[in-house]
């Protein structure tokens, strides 16, 4: 089936919807109608493709304790778009557009803010889990959207929830192996 241009859809009501489990492969619907794709290479792995009706972008994360996810624009070397992660706050480059931020709304609900330098919101997503797995999410795009990199935002953004959501998955899995909590010491 071939891939709807972006312009051509209701961005205020976009979804992403897993397609596939292992490697992870995303959907992203306006109604019936497939908008793009996020496919990760590997279970486990960074490096996904996004493929739209107008490009194909690689998506990767590097480093570890500061890391950022470079998009790059059908096999190009030049990233066309910088996601770098700090502990609660992230900040996305596109091109020479001034920076927005990206950042986890709530720890009881697991939504996402993508608002511009000056606070306006750009986007809105809201995963929805599944037995410990995310099976896709709401993404509301402002009334306003942020103009032609509205669907890099979009697919950015996705990448980055769902790259979080499973290095939690991988943490929460080890945990039965930390063993118990040591007892607490009583001051007399």
């Amino acid at each position: 089936m071939a891939l709807a241009p972006f312009a051509s859809v209701d961005p205020s009501a976009l979804e992403w919807i897993r397609t596939q489990e292992n490697p992870a492969a995303f959907s992203l619907r306006a109604g019936d109608v497939e908008v793009a794709t996020l496919t990760w290479d590997r279970p486990g792995g960074s490096f996904a493709t996004a493929r739209t009706s107008e490009t194909v972008w690689t998506l990767n994360r590097a480093g570890f304790l500061q890391p950022t996810v470079l998009v790059r624009e059908g096999g190009s070397a030049e990233p066309v778009a910088r996601l770098s992660a700090h502990l609660a706050r992230h900040e996305i480059m596109v091109g020479h557009e001034p920076a927005y931020r990206l950042r986890h709304v709530s720890h009881l609900v697991p939504s996402w803010r993508l608002t511009t330098s000056r606070g306006e919101e750009v986007l809105h997503i809201e995963p929805v889990p599944e037995h410990r797995s995310i099976q896709g999410g709401a993404v509301v795009v402002s009334p306003t959207p942020g103009g032609p990199s509205t669907l890099l935002l979009v697919v950015l953004s996705w990448y980055f929830v769902v790259l979080t959501w499973f290095e939690d998955e991988a943490i929460e899995a080890l945990a039965p192996f930390e063993g118990p909590d040591p007892p607490l010491a009583r001051g007399d």
